[in-house]
């Protein structure tokens, strides 16, 4: 109360303008130790509800098989990955933020695979009524379809903006970030909008207006 009192009204100089621009590289596909984290994060499953729904997508070859400890597909199943991305990006609700070829190379390495590779859906899932499916077993068919764009579009790049203003001997610190390039975060972003839990999202988040050091603001509002 007592700093808000004696900047109210006062005027406030920007110290110092830091801007960085970052990127954030796309995630890699589900292994399922991963996917069982996401799955109980997401919607509040259990490792064993998560397995359960996924082995039953596995017997009605809509997922490829549950049970694998790698997040890589091998090289030769890039043109069927290719295939499957093309007709998510056109039938998913998410798949439109998905611009751009592909990069498959980042999600195929064979030295990665052992017994089994990274869980995606099957090209069955092109011929399938997925609304007859029960609810537990289309959330992870449309997470795992969802990681599967994700980990193969273009990466995130921001600029990151960290501010210190100066007001009645007081100093300030601000952060934000003005997206340059939305990529996987995009498609990230519209699949979590269609879940009934939404995530809160970080105040630094939020684009800072154009600062320049050595710029004044007359009469502030100290809240």
């Amino acid at each position: 109360e007592a700093v808000q009192k004696a900047c109210d009204g006062q005027n406030a100089r920007v110290k110092s303008v830091e801007k960085q621009t970052k990127a954030m590289q796309p995630p890699k596909l589900y292994d399922l130790t991963t996917l069982q984290r996401e799955a109980n994060r997401l919607y509040g499953y259990t490792a064993q509800q998560t397995l359960d729904y996924l082995q039953s997508l596995y017997e009605k070859k809509l997922a490829t098989y549950p049970r694998t400890d790698s997040q890589y597909l091998t090289e030769d199943m890039r043109g069927t990955a290719g295939e499957l991305i093309t007709w998510l990006c056109g039938n998913m609700p998410f798949g439109k933020a998905h611009t751009g070829a592909p990069d498959l190379k980042r999600v195929t390495d064979n030295a990665k695979v052992t017994d089994h590779h990274a869980i995606i859906p099957t090209m069955q899932i092109t011929k399938a009524d997925l609304s007859a499916l029960p609810a537990g077993e289309r959330d992870i068919l449309m997470l795992i379809a969802a990681r599967l764009l994700c980990a193969t579009a273009q990466a995130h790049q921001f600029e990151a903006v960290k501010a210190v203003l100066s007001c009645a001997g007081y100093e300030f610190t601000a952060k934000g970030k003005t997206v340059l390039q939305p990529g996987w975060k995009e498609i990230e972003g519209l699949f979590k909008s269609g879940l009934k839990q939404k995530e809160e999202k970080d105040d630094e988040d939020a684009a800072l207006p154009e600062l320049t050091e050595g710029q004044v603001f007359e009469g502030v509002v100290a809240s």
